[in-house]
């Protein structure tokens, strides 16, 4: 199956939709790549800490918005929400807003407690961007170059670090709007290869977990139901690393509603690599985006391979993840039935191109996330 890809946050022209809070690219069009293949990243996003805002503000009178820091270690699976209004009623209101926790033991416990009834507060400091619900917050922090999560709530408490390693964010490029997983629901991933390594989460019977996770960002917002602008979605990211290199693979597909299969308008690729140099990961951005001839993807249940044929450093050398796909670590429904599910990779066999000639043979993992909306039929994550 070859689908194309395009590019994002280097040129971008005036809003052509929703009156949002300034917040990165959301909603704007674009020409020409945010990167190309030289391995040298010429620009960084000058809009991730605004991503941490809010799009749908909290005092709007309708639509709906959430954040999702997702991480995975042996051992736990853990998935902070932050929202506001419910993205399954046609009477959403921001106003409301909800914070919830969910987390599973690879011994099978799970637990799920959240906070209701606040109010979405945000502050946009030049060098500190956050959103709070109750004294649960998100944070991007400038000077850390990582978002920083704290929770205190029904005897949870937890101060939880997120390096951003590619300092590097990603959205979709439907009908030609960055940001679009299908017209009018907009997503983002502000975090696209997170590592969180910093703090530990406190469980109200008192275990206490230090946290050396993988981890990912999604924000999401729309001013209608989810369920009438997808009726299907996926979002998948395969992480892997070596002694020289990581790389960062992010495939999305949607279905909108009206439409018999997935229509490759809605699919959308990031694929980057952050290099070791030194005491630590650089970026190295190979390329990003949608909708670019560069790239082809060949995808099945147990393997997905990516070929940057214009690159020279990959040239006609694809990369391929092998992985079995596994049942969902979790699932939960939403006020109108509709379904999320969150399935965890925890093996993947990866080859990786460096040049013509050099592929080296490294491990990964994934996370993946998917929605089916009430009454259709469930579809593959990819």
């Amino acid at each position: 199956m070859h689908l194309v890809l395009a590019h994002l946050l280097l040129a971008l022209i005036p809003l052509v939709t929703a009156e949002f809070i300034s917040g990165g690219s959301f909603g704007r069009s674009t020409i020409g790549p945010y990167n190309n293949c030289s391995g040298t990243l010429t620009a960084r996003p000058k809009d991730i800490a605004n991503d941490t805002l809010p799009n749908i503000g909290p005092s709007d009178q309708g639509g709906w918005e959430r954040w999702d820091l997702t991480l995975y270690q042996i051992g736990l699976f853990l998935n902070m929400r932050w929202s506001q209004g419910d993205f399954a009623s046609n009477d959403s209101n921001p106003s409301n807003a909800t914070f919830e926790l969910l987390a599973k033991f690879d011994d099978g416990r799970v637990f799920n407690k959240s906070v209701t009834g606040k109010k979405l507060t945000y502050t946009d400091f030049p060098l500190l961007y956050s959103i709070s619900i109750g004294e649960n917050t998100l944070t991007w922090d400038e000077s850390q170059t990582w978002f920083n999560a704290t929770l205190n709530f029904d005897g949870v408490t937890a101060s939880i670090g997120s390096e951003s390693i590619m300092l590097d964010k990603f959205s979709p490029y439907a009908g030609w709007i960055i940001g679009q997983l299908t017209e009018g629901l907009f997503c983002g991933i502000p975090m696209t290869r997170g590592y969180s390594h910093v703090g530990s989460i406190r469980f109200p019977w008192g275990e206490k977990v230090k946290v050396d996770a993988q981890s990912i960002l999604f924000h999401m917002f729309a001013t209608q139901p989810l369920q009438t602008l997808a009726t299907n979605y996926g979002i998948h990211t395969f992480r892997s690393a070596g002694m020289e290199f990581g790389d960062t693979f992010i495939y999305e597909n949607a279905q909108a509603p009206n439409t018999s299969v997935i229509n490759p308008e809605y699919s959308a690729f990031f694929l980057g690599r952050a290099e070791k140099r030194g005491r630590g990961y650089e970026p190295y951005t190979i390329y990003a985006g949608t909708n670019s001839d560069l790239l082809t993807v060949t995808d099945t249940n147990t393997s997905t391979e990516a070929q940057l044929a214009g690159c020279a450093n990959t040239s006609f050398v694809p990369f391929t993840w092998n992985y079995t796909l596994p049942s969902p670590t979790l699932e939960q429904l939403d006020s109108a039935g509709g379904k999320t599910a969150f399935i965890i990779i925890p093996n993947i066999t990866a080859q990786e191109p460096f040049g013509t000639e050099y592929v080296d043979t490294q491990w990964g993992m994934g996370l993946a996330y998917s929605y089916t909306a009430p009454g259709e039929i469930e579809s593959p994550t990819r």
